[in-house]
């Protein structure tokens, strides 16, 4: 399954200090095309009994090298009285009728609706799952939202590692060595139809007044001190920061979306 605008919106708006409120509940729906990034292009299926019905998400766990939620049980619609279509895509809608999509897939093979004949989707058939540079604690925070837990809006922080946060690395650390806040721009939308945030000002280390240590890896926090990893991002080469050595990053240089 792919992100929707909404859903990506949600996340990159997050990282700004605004919740995303999780639905209280989510549908699976049909349609007979594409309904595209912002859920709104296609043609849902319509017959008689048709409704769409709630889904109930497992918990985050590895999947497909990332991490992921699947349908839990199986989900049957009602059967039509005639043949209603063939369903291509299916959408994750907030709510019952009308609301917002937040993923949509398109199916590995149509499902012909024939008369006297209800769609079904097994137990592990629907399957969302975050791959990419997200960490794994933001990538279960956010497919929770598909659960009923909201993502808490925070003040994300920049941050200097010797390896990986998620892998026993290091933080970096001396006199002087803070996370500077990051201010992000709000979501834009790219030609591949991604919404993308970047850093609108630039982000200033303090100055070392002693070496640092040896910079491997970068890593968005959500807070200031403790909190949590978002992204991580290795270096191509590692870097020594040593006394008088200012870490900057130009405004635009960071960039973030949803994979």
């Amino acid at each position: 399954m792919y992100a929707c605008d909404y859903l990506e919106s949600g996340f990159l708006n997050a990282l700004r200090g605004v919740t995303f409120t999780a639905p209280a509940k989510c549908y699976l729906a049909l349609f007979l095309n594409d309904p595209g990034e912002s859920g709104a292009l296609g043609t849902e299926i319509s017959y008689a009994g048709y409704g769409r019905m709630e889904i109930v998400f497992s918990e985050p766990a590895a999947t497909n090298g990332g991490i992921g939620i699947q349908n839990i049980s199986d989900i049957t619609f009602a059967a039509p009285a005639d043949a209603a279509g063939t369903v291509t895509h299916i959408g994750i809608m907030d709510s019952l009728v009308g609301g917002n999509m937040l993923a949509r897939s398109e199916l590995t093979e149509s499902l012909v609706i024939g008369a006297n004949e209800p769609p079904v989707f097994l137990a592990g058939d629907v399957l969302f799952y975050l791959t990419g540079n997200m960490s794994v604690a933001y990538k279960s925070r956010l497919l929770n939202v598909f659960r009923g837990t909201s993502l808490t809006g925070v003040t994300p922080c920049f941050s200097l590692w010797n390896g990986s946060p998620e892998q026993a690395g290091s933080e970096l650390a001396g006199d002087n060595y803070a996370r500077p806040a990051i201010a992000f721009s709000a979501p834009s939308e790219q030609a591949s139809g991604q919404l993308i945030i970047s850093n609108a000002t630039t982000t200033t280390f303090n100055r070392p007044s002693t070496a640092w240590g040896t910079w491997t890896h970068s890593a968005i926090y959500s807070a200031a001190s403790g909190g949590e990893p978002i992204y991580i991002q290795p270096l191509v080469e590692a870097v020594e920061i040593k006394k008088g050595y200012m870490p900057v990053i130009d405004p635009g240089a960071l960039k973030v979306g949803l994979n």
